[in-house]
C-alpha cells in the first residue's frame, strides 16, 4: 500500500509541475476602467515542452481556450506589428526586448465561447516557465502578462 501511495503522490506532483498560471492585467480598454480592474488568470499546460494548451475564464464567466508555442533560444527582433513594439514603450516601463541569449519568444492564441479572441506575445527565460508579455483581445482590452 505504501509504495502505491508514494507513486500516486509523485505522479500528482509531476503533473502539477507541467502547468503554470499566467496573469493578464488590463492596462487599456474597458476592463482597465473597472474598479478594481479584473485580473484574468490563464492555466498554461505543457510547459515541459515548447507548446501546449491554455485556458482562461473572462470576468463574465465566458470560457476561452487556445494554444501557445515558444521558440527556444532563437534570435528575434520584434517588428512594427508586434505587441511588444506597440505596447512595450507605453506599458513596459520603456523596456526594449531582443530575444536570444537565454530568452525564448512565444505566441499564444485563444478563442472564447462568445467569439472573443486573444492574441498574446511573451518572452520566457531559457529553461524556465517564468516570463512576461502583452496581450490584446477583440473586446478592445490590452493586458500586461506575467507568469
Amino acid at each position: 500500500m505504501k509504495p502505491t501511495f508514494v507513486l500516486v503522490a509523485f505522479a500528482f506532483a509531476f503533473l502539477m509541475a507541467c502547468s503554470t498560471s499566467a496573469r493578464l492585467y488590463p492596462v487599456e480598454g474597458p476592463f482597465s476602467q473597472q474598479v478594481p480592474p479584473p485580473v484574468l488568470t490563464a492555466t498554461v499546460r505543457g510547459i515541459e515542452g515548447n507548446n501546449g494548451p491554455l485556458s482562461l475564464t473572462l470576468p463574465d464567466g465566458t470560457t476561452c481556450s487556445g494554444e501557445w508555442s515558444s521558440a527556444a533560444g532563437v534570435q528575434t527582433t520584434f517588428g512594427t506589428g508586434s505587441l511588444f513594439t506597440q505596447y512595450g514603450p507605453i506599458y513596459g516601463s520603456g523596456m526594449s526586448v531582443t530575444s536570444g541569449g537565454g530568452q525564448n519568444p512565444g505566441r499564444a492564441i485563444a478563442t472564447c465561447a462568445d467569439g472573443t479572441r486573444f492574441d498574446i506575445e511573451f518572452v520566457t527565460g531559457g529553461g524556465t516557465a517564468n516570463g512576461f508579455g502583452f496581450a490584446r483581445d477583440t473586446r478592445g482590452n490590452v493586458y500586461r502578462v506575467l507568469f
